[in-house]
């Protein structure tokens, strides 16, 4: 379930503070706007004071806690995941080539310890640290980053996350074991921020060599903790890696993780968690409920949250079909949602409704409040004026159909009905068709739907391309529209951070007004922990780090 925060304490302070970061040699930085000042939503310990470790333990002392997710992750290969659970599991066991700071958008060195970018964008070199090994044994090289990179593209849709950052990959060239270039046949401004994501974390040689449904089961990488077991709708177990000691600067200390072990049991009843929470059975859990928060609002608890930067949950359209072709139902439907209604249903009270279809926490947002105001009166003019009548049941229709779309979708399902009633109000009959994880993605693979109930967790505007453009492995949005192809190519291979914003500025506008996107909720993760857990982090993806977590004593 999405949420944000109600809580007012240290808002807008983050969990733990980065050390200073230092430029690495020889690279060269882009799209400063679009990074600098990134806005995030990062509370510790709301009401009950900051998650800040006062004293923590030597590796040599052993910790273990208990960290209830709330479902299944299904597949815990970070490069072909894209569900939450998943990759919380798969962020402890794998690192990537860079990381970036979820305060300031700054991409600093993690597994390489230098990085190059051609003027063109179309070749990134990078050069390896050394001493790094795989949990299997392994050491990383860079033919083994080639190969990450290859299998990726091998894996087509079922890494669809992975292969948006990959666009245009021509593959990878070495130069030593320490030594390698990344190529793209057309510039690929974005593959800088995708190489800091989990999805495209490197794995060991073993991991990406073996069939994709095996990969989903057991994986191995370079990461301060090692899969110990999954049994699938159980449980997950994670261990302390022996011997890690080549954290990202970002991280609060150097050596082995502080933790002995995380469990993660799949406790899908959120009222079984957070009871778990206060009887002391669960040490952290995930996504509590907005209406729990205030009982999490103390002294005894941390609260760790932040807000997802990317698309917010949005009905995603195809416009083949049905009366989703037609722009004019498209807008009436946008009109037709009041967002701050929904914003208080999915329970906040101090949030903001999304104005763009870009999140306000996105480098890149444009406010588009005006084009996404409320306006019910508005979308029923806009069906009367293309020929739609008002039928005796309160639905529009048109040539004896009726004004019925269906979204399917396989969570959020409160924001959803919020915007079912809403739609109702203005003659518009949304069906709700909840699925599987499964199920939704194979839907996408089909084709098979009228719109999407989703959204997607990215640090940079290209978000949209990935989401919407003809040449995306991952497009969600079925759309035909040539002038926004164009630009969502043009934002993709634009260097100069002034040019790009202003086609990052156009994609939004023509976006959100031919409602291709049409945003409903900004999501914002929250999570829970006892007090005397801490050290708890997000990444900039608002995926959680481990690393540095500790029990610490009063």
């Amino acid at each position: 379930m999405p949420h944000h925060l109600t809580c007012s304490a240290h808002e807008g302070e983050p969990v733990t503070t980065p050390r200073p970061v230092s430029h690495p040699r020889g690279a060269r930085r882009l799209a400063a706007p679009l990074i600098a000042g990134l806005a995030v939503l990062t509370l510790a310990g709301c009401a009950g004071g900051a998650a800040e470790t006062s004293a923590t333990p030597g590796a040599d002392v052993a910790q273990d806690i208990v960290f209830a997710l709330k479902e299944d992750p299904t597949c815990i290969d970070p490069q072909q995941s894209s569900v939450t659970t998943s990759l919380i599991v798969g962020r402890q066991l794998t690192d990537s080539l860079l990381d970036q700071n979820p305060d300031t958008g700054e991409i600093v060195p993690w597994l390489a310890s230098e990085w190059d970018v051609s003027d063109d964008l179309t070749s990134y070199t990078f050069t390896l640290r050394d001493g790094v090994t795989f949990s299997d044994g392994t050491p990383l090289t860079s033919d083994v980053v080639a190969a990450n990179f290859d299998a990726i593209v091998a894996l087509g849709a079922s890494a669809s996350l992975a292969n948006g950052y990959l666009a245009g990959y021509a593959g990878t060239e070495v130069a030593s074991d320490t030594e390698f270039t990344v190529n793209f046949s057309n510039p690929n401004v974005q593959f800088q921020q995708g190489a800091t994501t989990i999805s495209l974390g490197i794995l060991s040689p073993e991991t990406v060599a073996a069939p994709a449904e095996t990969r989903c089961a057991s994986v191995a990488g370079t990461g301060p903790f090692v899969l110990d077991s999954y049994v699938p709708n159980d449980s997950v177990k994670v261990v302390r890696r022996d011997g890690y000691d080549w954290a990202s600067q970002l991280r609060q200390h150097e050596g082995e993780a502080y933790l002995s072990s995380v469990t993660f049991p799949i406790i899908s009843e959120p009222s079984v968690r957070t009871g778990g929470l206060e009887s002391g059975e669960y040490d952290v859990i995930q996504d509590v409920p907005y209406v729990d928060e205030s009982r999490f609002s103390t002294g005894d608890y941390n609260l760790y949250a932040k807000a997802n930067p990317g698309v917010p949950n949005s009905l995603v359209v195809n416009t083949t079909r049905g009366p989703l072709g037609d722009e004019a139902v498209r807008q009436a439907i946008s009109k037709g949602l009041d967002r701050d209604q929904i914003n208080v249903i999915a329970g906040s009270i101090s949030g903001q409704a999304p104005t763009s279809v870009l999140t306000s926490s996105t480098p890149g947002y444009t406010d588009l409040g005006d084009v996404l105001a409320y306006d019910a009166d508005g979308a029923k003019a806009l069906l009367e004026d293309d020929g739609w009548t008002l039928g005796s049941n309160g639905i529009y229709e048109k040539d004896g159909q009726p004004l019925t779309v269906t979204v399917t979708a396989f969570y959020a399902q409160d924001v959803l009905e919020a915007a079912q009633i809403d739609l109702k109000k203005v003659g518009i009959d949304l069906q709700l068709k909840m699925v599987s994880s499964g199920d939704f993605f194979g839907a996408i693979a089909s084709g098979d739907y009228d719109m999407l109930g989703a959204a997607l967790t990215r640090t940079d505007p290209d978000a949209l391309r990935t989401l919407l453009s003809t040449a995306s492995k991952s497009r969600w949005g079925i759309v035909d529209d040539a002038e926004l192809e164009t630009l969502l190519q043009e934002q993709s291979q634009t260097a100069d951070t002034a040019a790009r914003q202003e086609l990052v500025d156009e994609i939004q506008q023509i976006v959100a007004e031919r409602a291709y996107v049409i945003p409903t909720l900004e999501t914002v993760q929250l999570h829970g922990s006892r007090a005397g857990v801490e050290g708890i982090t997000f990444d900039s993806a608002a995926r959680l780090h481990l690393y540095d977590t500790a029990v610490v004593s009063d």
